[in-house]
Parts: structure tokens; sequence; C-alpha cells
């Protein structure tokens, strides 16, 4: 699933306080719904540095098309309307964004397990309109062999079709937010991260960052 083209990157506000009433109804009324219709998800995710009282949700689809299909199947299940009305008060402003997946040149192949680490930082990238060919090319040329050197293979790199245009957003694991400062301030100290630095001025509009944990929805 973590190689479907498509992935869609929903994440639910919720009021403060009902985190574990969110996670059970997603457990008892939508997951197996949507499981059904759709299969499993990539991951659940909630937030722990950034905008808070957040669940972000990955998932997978081979198509627009199936995307479409799946989620109207699941909409049409009485189950859905169970759950739609039990979360009235709990989950407050929904977001959904269609993105690709971006594929570098032997990533997958080392990426192992790396998506099951307990934490993520999760990055956003606005580029200046008409900059993400040289956003990417500049991310393989000098980036990558210097985030692999000291950080691992992402996640994934997700760029959106649906939604904010110009954005990408960015997935790397740590195994916890000390793995996550030792291995980026190694990164930073790499004289060869400031290749990228200097080869990638000018791109950016806009960079946002968030930590977030990942959630263990199913026994295996």
């Amino acid at each position: 699933m973590w190689n479907k083209p498509v992935v869609d990157i929903r994440v639910d506000e919720f009021t403060r306080g009902t985190l574990p009433a969110y996670l059970d109804l997603q457990k008892k009324l939508a997951l197996p719904v949507l499981e059904q219709h759709i299969g499993r998800p990539m991951a659940f995710y909630v937030s722990v540095v950034g905008t808070i009282n957040r669940v972000t949700q990955l998932w997978g689809f081979d198509s627009y098309a199936a995307f479409e299909a799946g989620r109207l199947a699941a909409e049409k299940e009485p189950r859905w309307a169970e759950y739609m009305v039990a979360s009235e008060g709990i989950i407050r402003t929904p977001v959904s964004r269609l993105t690709r997946r971006i594929s570098f040149p032997g990533i997958d192949e080392i990426a192992g397990r790396v998506h099951e680490t307990p934490y993520v930082d999760f990055r956003t990238y606005l580029i200046h309109f008409n900059q993400m060919k040289v956003f990417l090319s500049t991310t393989e040329a000098h980036a990558m062999k210097v985030q692999l050197r000291h950080i691992g293979p992402p996640i994934g790199y997700y760029l959106t079709q649906v939604g904010k245009l110009n954005q990408i957003t960015h997935i790397w694991g740590y195994d916890s937010m000390a793995d996550m400062e030792a291995r980026r301030e190694a990164r930073n100290a790499d004289p060869e991260w400031r290749n990228y630095l200097d080869a990638s001025d000018g791109i950016y509009e806009r960079q946002d960052s968030h930590i977030l944990r990942r959630l263990k929805l199913f026994a295996d």
C-alpha cells in the first residue's frame, strides 16, 4: 500500500480532550467500513508538535477512479451514516487533499520498514509557481544523498494534485524526538548539505513542519 500512486492525505481536527473517543469511533465504526471498500490505511498519526488536536490519515489508491469508487461505496453503508452521527461534536474540520506519490531512484529498494517508525517529521513545502520540477531535481541531485547518509530513506514524498497546489509533503521517520534531533544536527553539519541549501535558494515560498506520533490501530 505504500507504493500506491495516489494518496489521500486527510486531517481531522478533533475537539480538545476527545482523542480517545475519536479513536474508539474509528476502530468501531469507520475503519470496518473503509477497510471493506478501500483497504487498510497506510498510517494514522496524531500531532505532537505543531497544530495539535489533529489526526492525519494516509490512504493509498491505484487511481482517482479507485478513490471515488471506494469512498462512494463506503458512504452508502448504513454504518457510515451511524459513524457520521456519532462523530458530531468530536470531529470539527476535516480536510482532504489528493496527492501523487513521487519516487526517487533507488529509494524504494532500501526503504524497508521505515514507515513503522513511531515518530515522523511531517513537512509540507509550498513551492513557487513553476518551480516544482526544479525542487524535485535539486532534491534528487543534492539533498537526498545527504539525507540518506544521516536520516535514512523517506517514508514518502507526495505532490498535491487536488487541494492547495504547488505543495509537496515529505515524511521522515524517527525512533524518538531525540533521535530526530541527533540525526538532523549531523545532517546540518555535513558540508554537502550546504550545497543543497545554496541550490534550492529561491524555490520555497513557505515551509511547515509538524512532529506526529504514529497510532497503531490494528493488532498486527
